[in-house]
């Protein structure tokens, strides 16, 4: 088992505080009506969801704020919405979580709606999901208002998050001009990519794929750990990136380093699964925070093992706090010091 130092995370969790995350992606709202199930519909056979509670959260890039602002991180927020009565939500929603208002810049465009999600729950069991959106990319001009927008940012931030949903805001040359800019000014860039994308992101710090996701990009499944350190090998070669993280369900995770040659298999530490729902946003929101307030690759990777472990106990796409990343490590038993 591998032991992470109690001082060592200690301090860079006193550290998260001072942290300022640019966050730049796909903005989503996600809806949530949750009810209980007692007969099928006379009309088609289908069940009959009685709505007992609705709620409305942020989605995709948006749950990555979330979960940075709950671990103490301030976000900058970077990307579009619609010009549209959702938009107001979603800024809303924003404004209620640790975002730098002043430096937030979210695009407003009359092309397209702001993206919502709609779940229905039946107990703990997800009956269906409709979603609102068009899938176009962002124009030229809104390109080179985020990437001005970005340089004027990038300096006084700790480090960057590109959270790709592919829903049109991360073009393929926003993505090659931001992760450049990174490299250049040697800053941490994670990526949370999409298989469409997969090979856009040179360069960056780290990517933080599913082993479907990595699976698709190269064309083959990935099961064993053989084929994922190969995996591994390929993807970090093509992109010329120092490490890859590849999560893998009830298997856990597991995080090459490409310099070393290295590969670590981290287990799951997931008790019970009620819901994975945004889990893959927690994984990099605490990565790349606890890697910023100072912890290296192998360390920050435990960590977001940890958080991850925490919020799939949880129902919907949810948080955790440093508490419960601390008592998840400790019951663990891995705590050192």
């Amino acid at each position: 088992m591998y032991y992470l130092d109690r001082n060592r995370l200690q301090t860079s969790t006193e550290k998260l505080k001072d942290l300022r995350i640019i966050v730049i992606g796909d903005f989503i709202l996600d809806e949530y009506l949750i009810g209980e199930v007692n007969r099928i519909s006379p009309e088609a056979p289908v069940p009959v969801v009685w709505v007992r509670k609705e709620k409305i959260t942020l989605g995709g890039a948006g749950n990555v704020v979330k979960n940075l602002s709950s671990l103490g991180v301030k976000s900058i927020v970077l990307g579009r919405a619609g010009k549209d009565e959702k938009a107001k939500s979603l800024l809303e929603l924003l404004s209620s979580e640790n975002t730098d208002w002043e430096k937030n810049f979210l695009l407003q465009s009359e092309e397209v709606p702001t993206i919502l999600k709609t779940r229905v729950i039946a107990g703990h069991q997800q009956v269906c999901r409709i979603d609102k959106e068009e899938l176009k990319p962002i124009t030229k001009k809104e390109e080179d208002l985020l990437i001005q927008a970005f340089l004027e940012r990038i300096d006084s931030s700790d480090a960057v998050i590109l959270s790709d949903y592919d829903k049109g805001t991360l073009t393929p040359r926003l993505i090659q001009e931001i992760s450049k800019i990174c490299v250049d000014k040697k800053k941490i860039v994670t990526v949370d990519p999409q298989v469409s994308h997969f090979f856009l992101y040179k360069g960056v710090s780290i990517l933080t794929p599913n082993h479907h996701e990595a699976g698709k990009a190269i064309g083959r499944k990935l099961e064993t750990d053989s084929e994922i350190l190969q995996a591994a090998k390929e993807i970090t070669e093509k992109l010329s990136c120092p490490s890859l993280m590849i999560t893998r369900g009830e298997k856990g995770m597991s995080l090459y380093l490409s310099s070393q040659k290295e590969i670590f298999h981290i287990p799951t530490v997931a008790r019970e699964v009620f819901d994975v729902t945004g889990a893959g946003d927690t994984v990099i929101s605490a990565y790349t925070a606890y890697h910023a307030a100072g912890l290296n690759q192998l360390d920050a990777s435990v960590v977001s093992n940890a958080a991850a472990g925490v919020v799939v106990g949880k129902l919907g796409a949810e948080t955790v706090t440093p508490e419960e990343l601390n008592s998840s490590l400790q019951s663990m038993g891995t705590l050192s010091g």
